[in-house]
Parts: structure tokens; sequence; C-alpha cells
């Protein structure tokens, strides 16, 4: 919960960081692919390490780093400055939660994973709805107050230290962590006796039945997450909302990803995991949809809550689905595969928003999250998910 509520106070105000630095919006398309693009070469990794050594090491360094990140942030005087903090942000991230996701994997039997993915998504969402309400708090109290410097219009920097304590607390209470997954006789038997040079497993994970259908929307998911926390303060600045009223359309859409993963377990058996995934990513794809013209303030907001909640649909079980699939002793590595795939959609994905953006306007953003939600639900249709 630290980790996420650093992560959602610090990303938005990076977003706001940059425009007060006159980047535009084909920049916060770099700005969303620097956060990504280093971990798509140390997940998986940093996911074999996990199985083979465990998950406590790599957890609270991981989140050391990203309280690091967090002071770049505010020391940041020009975009090359900020997109290195937010390159070091991502990186930080991506290694805690391979360590925080085996755990949650190994925690009990595969068949409950569905439940603890939800608590565990749940919490995730506890973060993601008060580092948006915080931040957005805080800023507006310096706006209004004429004390955020012309350097720093938004009034960012106290966001960002605030992000430096929470990592900072969140790297203490890791140290208490077990320190499983890894370190099992089998994990570290796994090595590919023809090609030791290939990280062992891999190929284990990606021949599972429909694994790439499973990578496949938990990318599309996430990164609609990943792209609306980006864009959202360019489309709010573009249709005059204000910094607060951002603030408040991101955290709705967490507090209704938290209220739904509450119930994962619950809805799964109510309607069947397929069904329940397939339904969320059209409902998702038509939210977005009405979202493309300019709207009320009142309607976006509805608009925002209803995209909460089949997003937050989306995450616990496509982690769940990807868990299950693989090996028992391969999870972490699964799970890295997964994170590997997220952070291939959040390299490419948001650059290519942006260039849309730039062309069409900002309201094409939500045109093409929601054709992407509309090729997942089909996706998950086609697979074997049960």
């Amino acid at each position: 919960m630290l980790v996420q509520f650093a992560q959602h106070a610090a990303r938005p105000m990076a977003s706001y960081r940059a425009l007060g630095l006159d980047a535009s919006v084909e920049q916060l398309g770099y700005l969303a692919l620097s956060f990504a693009v280093l971990s798509i070469a140390v997940a998986i990794p940093i996911g074999r390490l996990v199985d083979r050594r465990g998950a406590r090491a790599t957890t609270v360094g991981g989140i050391a780093l990203m309280g690091g990140a967090a002071v770049g942030h505010a020391a940041a005087a020009d975009l090359v400055g900020l997109v290195a903090a937010h390159a070091a942000l991502g990186l930080g991230l991506i290694v805690a939660v391979v360590g925080l996701q085996a755990i949650v994997a190994h925690a009990g039997p595969a068949d409950e994973a569905d439940a603890r993915f939800g608590w565990f998504g749940a919490t995730v969402s506890l973060g993601q709805v008060l580092g948006p309400v915080v931040a957005g708090a805080m800023a507006e109290v310096l706006i209004a107050g004429g004390l955020a410097g012309p350097g720093d219009p938004y009034g960012t920097t106290p966001t960002f230290v605030l992000a430096a304590l929470l990592c900072t607390a969140g790297a203490i209470a890791a140290l208490r962590l077990p320190r499983h997954p890894g370190g099992t006789r089998e994990a570290r038997g796994a090595e590919d006796p023809l090609d030791g040079a290939r990280p062992a497993g891999i190929g284990s994970v990606l021949r599972a039945p429909h694994m790439g259908k499973a990578l496949w929307a938990s990318m599309v998911v996430l990164t609609a997450t990943d792209v609306l926390t980006v864009y959202l303060p360019a489309i709010g600045a573009e249709r005059g909302w204000s910094v607060a009223f951002v603030s408040i359309l991101l955290a709705v859409r967490a507090a209704l990803s938290f209220a739904v993963r509450v119930g994962t377990a619950p809805l799964v058996r109510m309607l069947g995991r397929r069904p329940l995934l397939v339904g969320a990513c059209g409902i998702g794809a038509a939210a977005l949809l009405l979202m493309t013209p300019a709207l009320p303030a009142w309607v976006a907001l509805v608009l925002m809550a209803v995209t909460g909640l089949v997003l937050g649909i989306g995450q616990p079980l496509t982690m769940a689905w990807v868990s299950r699939s693989a090996p028992e002793q391969l999870r972490a590595t699964a799970l890295a595969v997964r994170l590997t795939a997220n952070r291939v959609g959040q390299s490419l994905i948001p650059v290519a928003v942006g260039a849309v953006a730039a062309l069409a306007g900002s309201g094409a953003i939500f045109l093409v999250l929601s054709a992407l939600l509309v090729s997942t639900s089909v996706a998950v249709a086609r697979s074997d998910l049960r």
C-alpha cells in the first residue's frame, strides 16, 4: 500500500512537473516510456532470482530505489533530469513488485489465488486512492497560497518529498516480510541442460496453454490504468479541469477498483472467471469511448467510476490466471514475464497514444484505450480461462 501510495502520488505530479517545464503531449509519452523501459530488461532476471533466492531482499531494495527516485523528481530542473528520475522510479517499482507478487502467489493453494490477489489488488487500490488525493490537495494548497515557484508552477515538490518518506517507511516494513519464495531445490534445478545461457523456466512459462492471451489481457488492463494516470493531467489542462478535479478523477477510479477487488472471490464464484473478465473489458471499452468528446465534469466522474470498477476486476484475475498457468516452482518467473509484457505495453502504447493525441486531440486517447479493451474482451472470450 505504501509503495502504491508513493507511486500514484508521484506519477501524476511528474506529468505536471513536465508540463511546468513546457513539455508537449508527445513528450509526456516519452516520460511514460522512461518509467517502463528499464523494467523490460530486468523483470524476468529478478523473477528468476526470487524463485531461487527469495523475495525479501529484492523487495526492500526496490522500495529504497523508489525513495531515491522520488528525491530525484524533486531536484529535477529540466526534462532530462525528470526522465532519468522517472526511469529510476519505474525500475525500483518493478523490482519491489516482483517480490511482493511472488509472496502472494506462494501464500496458499493455487485455486485460492483469485481471493489472495483480490485482496492484494485491493491494498494496491487503496494506495492508488490516497496518492492522487493527497498529492492534489498539497498542490492546490501551494497554488492557492502563491507558494508555487516559476520553476514548479503546479506545486509538485512537496509530493515528491512525501513519496520519498513513504518509500522509507515501506522499505523498513518490508524488512519483516518472509524470505520465501525462493531457494527451493526445484527452482534451483530448473536449468535447461542444453542451453545454460538461457534463463531457466521461461520456455515452460511461455508454452503454458493460452499464456499469450493471459499476458495480452494483463498488459492492456495495466496499460489502460497507466495511460489514464499519465495523460489525465494534460486532458484536464485542455478541458479546463483543475488539478484537484483531475486528482479526484484518479482517486475515484482507484476507489472503485478497491471496492471491486475486495469482492473478487464472490464475483468469480457467481459469474465465472471468463464471463467476468470478458464483460469487464467490454463495459470498460464503452465507458472510455463515451469519454472521447468533452463532457460535463459530473459525467466524466461517473464514467471514470465505471472504468475503475472494470479495470479493478481485470488486474487480480489476470495475475491469478498467469500464476495458475505456470509450474508451481516458477510462479515468480511467470509473474515476472507478466510484468515484462506489461512494461512493453507501458513503453509502446503511451508513446503511440501521445502521437495520436498530437494529431487528433487528447480525446483520441480514450478511443485508443477503448479499442484495446475490445481486443482484450475478444481474446479472453476465445481462451480457456475457467
